[in-house]
């Protein structure tokens, strides 16, 4: 298994969604022999079988927020990870909120599917956990009345950042740097402001701050959508010295090609200042 990020949707608001302009199927890490499926939406299996994913390959199946975008096909994909439980396999991890609900909202994790897994972690940030030879940190968000977390993977390699859902604040990207490769959701252009998500000025800023090696954006709005996620990628590149891409559905990524690349242009550009 070649190490992989696969977006198997990057659509962020209810019209991309519910029209499917962009799919919602989630983000696939495989990671040194490991497959972690992350936040899958509504349509993951269809989306994973046209990206050749096999689902039973999967070691985790993550999610960072109850949001139905994000987390709506979390037992589907534990149903077909264990064969609705034949197969007691494999490994949730999640937001609390996901798994136990809040004050607003049922357990997205039915019983059942709690039931046809190894074991179900609930993470909270500052609970650092390991799979395999994976070490996943769960980070802060700033969602009003949620719950939710993002993710940071790291490898012998890299480290991958995973923001989910969330509004922006120096506390919250201070906790992605040092990223090879840091995956952001944007679902607004400049000067669209909603509560809970960003736009492409929060994004600038959390560049800045966070100062990755590599962006992607996904997570995409219909506002964003109609002013073209790559032309705004590239103004967050000239914005921020941050080489941006905008994700688009099947879109595959080797990070550690990538990693050792950004590397040893990190290495040119030292030489080049002696």
């Amino acid at each position: 298994m070649t190490d992989s990020i696969i977006f198997l949707g990057t659509g962020g608001d209810a019209i991309v969604v519910g029209k499917q302009i962009r799919a919602s199927g989630g983000v696939v890490l495989q990671l040194e022999g490991n497959q972690f499926f992350l936040d899958p939406g509504p349509g993951s299996l269809i989306r994973a079988r046209q990206a050749d994913v096999n689902i039973r390959d999967t070691i985790a199946v993550l999610a960072s927020t109850p949001s139905i975008n994000f987390s709506n096909d979390l037992n589907v994909i534990v149903d077909t990870l264990t064969v609705s439980g034949l197969d007691v396999m494999g490994v949730v991890v999640a937001a609390k909120s996901v798994i136990e609900g809040d004050d607003n909202e049922v357990p997205v994790l039915s019983k059942k599917s709690s039931s046809w897994v190894e074991r179900v972690i609930s993470l909270e940030p500052g609970r650092k956990i390991s799979i395999n030879n994976i070490n996943i940190l769960p980070t802060r968000t700033s969602f009003p009345e949620s719950h939710s977390i993002g993710f940071i993977f790291e490898t012998q390699k890299y480290r991958i950042g995973y923001t989910s859902e969330t509004e922006y604040s120096e506390d919250v990207a201070d906790q992605y740097k040092n990223c090879d490769i840091l995956i952001l959701t944007c679902k607004n252009p400049k000067g669209l402001r909603e509560r809970g998500c960003m736009n492409c000025d929060d994004a600038a800023s959390f560049l800045r701050r966070a100062r990755p090696s590599r962006a992607i954006i996904t997570g995409f709005g219909i506002k964003l959508i109609q002013s073209n996620p790559i032309q705004e990628a590239r103004e967050l590149q000239r914005d921020t010295k941050v080489e941006v891409l905008a994700a688009s559905d099947g879109l595959v990524i080797n990070p550690a090609s990538f990693a050792a690349r950004m590397k040893q242009i990190h290495l040119d550009e030292f030489s080049s200042r002696r």
